[in-house]
């Protein structure tokens, strides 16, 4: 099959049009098309690269079944009710998620796994720690010897700690963050792991009755100034069994026990499983949100609506629900699904085709509302008066149809404009595309929305390219980018950065002549202390990611000294074929330094995953800026 035949033939399958009409389905052009009765229809992606992942198992409600290479499932002859899925694929930490079958329809969902950290031999009569570095900082986990409970299982063991950074990476947590613990509440998360151990047959195993583990989990760079050290936050436990968040204990915010400097939080592990750190709302406001089709405008119902952070409900025949969400939280993401057979063909080509709609906003309305209700308990559902002081209206979701193209997307934000480039094809097992599908996107609807402000259109000037240098970009602002990348009105990908300021090296200065004990001396920071322009006025948790580098002008490898990492932390030295505290050998320097923001292009030696992580949209979104480069002197 030729590469153009290959991508017509995944367009004609994935369905190109979005349909509206009657609860149970919609209606197109007057063909009618109906949800799947005690079912659950959905595509299995890994979240930090949209890759589509066949082979997956997905069971629950005494059902089971495997992901096809295009990473689409089904159960069906589930009960009516509420259903919990576990997805499971080698290499991968489990997925699960919460869904509703009934006798007329069921739930259409999108599982995102995350990739697993390398396996770590671990014998369970020895005391051992593990950790694992992305750009947050280290994930640790302190086993005592003994503690393992190896009943009637077989070692070797292999122990793994799969982190998640919820500011990115929020999908991939399983279920909803319900905590059972307290009765129903709206939970903002703050940091996550999933922790793993595995016997020689794959068996997973668990601590004994009695016995605990230490981990630490860092705070994402953007959640620092919300959680101080010296911060409690409860953590809970993910329990597969019921689908629900138990509640455990209060961890603390500490510096790292691995690097001395990172703030993370330290708690005390008892159930292997996805674990972290979510304190509970304390204003929570009822949203009314409108689904509607991308293609006519027409009102959807039977959508699942998921408020992230918040609750989770359905449209009523008029395509309207209401969620609960937090005002003391993040900006709440909106997500929409919808699933339905496509009985005769017209809307996907095929008679019987599943199909899957999907569409996703951002509102940051919502702090300047008056009024609150509890976030310990569920909204009703009722849709009757919205007169009421902690309602938000007015927000409504475009859904779109779940195509089988992947589309991979570069976006610099810099002073005075924004480059986008967006390409698609058909999608590669690691969610790259396929090598000879690539081809350039044409008709996509790109927006970036500054922090308080109105969207700006992004315009598209051909070969899959888009620009505009419109917007004044300032330091220390948030803006968020929305890619429609089918341009069919449903928002594919949404990803929020702060743009980076002008960097400049204050210390040493330029020209100088100093020692390398003066160096180690003059800052907290170690050899080299910046400005940025974007400190002063940057929102809360502004976090850039820095390269410093100081390149003897000889090219002596063994003088080179740099840094990367983010602004809390400048350890002394950092030399190539050294030890980490190093002092700078004498000789002529070149020092300069770079910072990113939102995601660390080109970063080495860090766990790193994508920050546009859409249906079909993946790729990466960032600010970068660099400082003026300075000569100095080691004696």
């Amino acid at each position: 099959m030729t590469r153009t035949s290959k991508l017509l033939s995944l367009a004609v399958a994935a369905t190109l049009a979005a349909c509206g009409g009657s609860k149970g389905g919609g209606s197109t052009g007057g063909t009618t098309v109906t949800s799947t009765p005690n079912s659950m229809t959905g595509i299995v992606t890994d979240v930090g690269t949209g890759g589509r992942l066949g082979g997956a198992t997905v069971s629950g409600g005494g059902q089971s079944t495997t992901s096809a290479a295009d990473g689409s499932f089904q159960l069906a002859n589930l009960p009516a009710g509420a259903v919990h899925l576990s997805v499971v694929k080698s290499g991968y930490a489990p997925g699960y998620t919460n869904g509703q079958s009934s006798a007329t329809s069921g739930d259409g969902l999108i599982v995102k796994l995350k990739k697993t950290g390398s396996g770590t031999a671990y014998d369970p009569a020895t005391a051992k720690i593990f950790t694992t570095t992305t750009e947050a900082g280290p994930y640790r986990l302190a086993m005592g010897a003994n503690t393992l409970d190896t009943t009637g299982t077989t070692g070797p063991y292999t122990v793994t700690v799969t982190p998640l950074d919820p500011t990115k990476e929020a999908d991939a947590l399983p279920g909803n963050l319900d905590a059972s613990g307290v009765g129903t509440a709206v939970l903002l998360p703050v940091t996550f792991a999933e922790f793993s151990i595995l016997d020689s047959t794959g068996k997973r195993l668990n601590l004994k009755s009695s016995a605990s583990a230490t981990v630490e989990l860092p705070i994402p760079a953007t959640l620092r100034a919300t959680y101080p050290l010296g911060s409690k936050i409860h953590c809970y436990a993910y329990s597969p069994t019921g689908g629900t968040w138990n509640d455990f204990v209060d961890g603390t915010v500490v510096k790292s026990t691995e690097d001395g400097v990172t703030p993370v939080l330290q708690a005390a592990l008892r159930h292997f499983s996805w674990y972290g750190g979510a304190p509970q709302g304390n204003k929570c406001v009822d949203t009314y949100v409108s689904v509607v089709s991308a293609v006519d405008g027409k009102p959807l119902p039977n959508a699942r609506v998921e408020a992230t952070p918040g609750t989770v409900g359905y449209t009523d025949a008029k395509g309207e629900a209401v969620v609960r969400t937090t005002t003391d939280g993040p900006p709440t993401v909106y997500t929409a699904y919808r699933t339905y057979i496509d009985t005769d063909g017209s809307v996907s080509g095929m008679k019987g085709a599943k199909v899957i709609e999907f569409g996703r906003v951002e509102d940051d309305g919502l702090a300047g509302l008056t009024g609150s209700v509890p976030c310990t308990s569920a909204p009703s559902g009722s849709l009757a008066p919205r007169a009421m002081a902690a309602i938000r209206t007015g927000t409504t979701i475009k859904l779109g149809v779940v195509k089988d193209l992947v589309y991979d997307a570069q976006a610099i934000l810099m002073t005075g404009e924004i480059i986008v480039t967006l390409r698609q094809g058909v999608p590669a097992p690691d969610g790259t595309i396929e090598s000879g599908s690539q081809i350039d996107t044409t008709g996509a609807k790109i927006t970036l929305t500054p922090a308080g402000g109105s969207p700006i259109a992004v315009t598209e000037l051909g070969g899959g390219s888009y620009m505009t240098a419109s917007p004044a970009i300032v330091a220390g602002k948030a803006y968020t980018l929305a890619i429609d990348a089918d341009g069919n009105g449903s928002v594919d990908a949404l990803s929020t950065i702060v743009a980076v300021g002008d960097l400049a090296i204050t210390h040493p200065a330029d020209k100088s002549t100093v020692t390398a004990a003066a160096l180690a001396g003059t800052s907290t920071a170690g050899w080299a202390t910046l400005t940025d322009s974007a400190t002063a006025t940057a929102t809360a948790g502004y976090s850039p990611f820095y390269w410093v580098t100081a390149s003897p002008v000889d090219g002596a490898l063994q003088s080179l000294a740099f840094y990367m990492g983010t602004d809390r932390i400048f350890p002394l030295y950092n030399l190539y074929g050294t030890t980490a505290t190093a002092p700078l050998l004498p000789g002529d320097y070149t020092a300069s330094a770079t910072a990113f923001s939102g995601f660390a292009a080109g970063a080495s030696g860090f766990t790193m995953s994508n920050n546009i992580v859409g249906a079909n949209v993946t790729g990466q979104f960032f600010s970068f800026s660099s400082g003026g480069s300075i000569t100095f002197t080691v004696q």
